[in-house]
């Protein structure tokens, strides 16, 4: 779809320009804290991407209740805190907030140095919200195999802070 082809040429472009990039960065943060012109923009291209989801969920014969990572946005800063005030969080150099787990040499970064967020943050905030808001007994990730460590420390950052026990797996 020309979707398609928005996202690779941007990706590409993220990765040859480090004007392009730091740019985007920037634009991530601001949206993420919720600046009006960025959330105009992500809108439309969660739209247009709803759309083509949409005809996917047809052929399949499903339904889906969307919950994409910006759902999660309002429930990051809570998280943090929350490891925080228990004393969990490393503030490494540059300011970024940090989550070391065992067996793992680096950690999870639940806020970057610039203020934003990732993955790591988005994930935390994702099971915590599965596990109390949804009352989820079972989740099942489906993942690129590539992204099984990310996934073994969110787990493990999940039970270091008691979201579930040593049980659950």
């Amino acid at each position: 779809t020309d979707l398609t082809a928005f996202y690779k040429n941007a990706k590409s472009r993220f990765d040859e320009s480090a004007e392009f990039k730091k740019i985007s960065q920037l634009n991530v943060v601001k949206l993420q804290a919720g600046d009006e012109e960025c959330r105009k923009i992500w809108q439309v291209l969660c739209d247009v991407s709803r759309m083509e989801f949409e005809k996917v969920y047809a052929r399949l014969d499903i339904s889906v209740k969307e919950c994409g990572e910006s759902f999660y946005n309002d429930k990051i800063a809570p998280v943090i805190d929350e490891f925080d005030s228990r004393g969990m969080i490393s503030v490494e150099e540059g300011g970024a907030k940090c989550v070391f787990v065992p067996n793992f040499k680096i950690p999870l970064m639940l806020q970057k140095s610039d203020g934003g967020y990732g993955y790591d943050s988005t994930d935390m905030a994702a099971i915590k919200y599965r596990l109390n808001e949804l009352k989820a007994r079972q989740i099942v990730y489906i993942t690129d195999f590539t992204q099984g460590d990310h996934f073994q420390m969110v787990f493990a950052a999940a039970k270091k802070i008691g979201w579930v026990d040593d049980d659950s797996h």
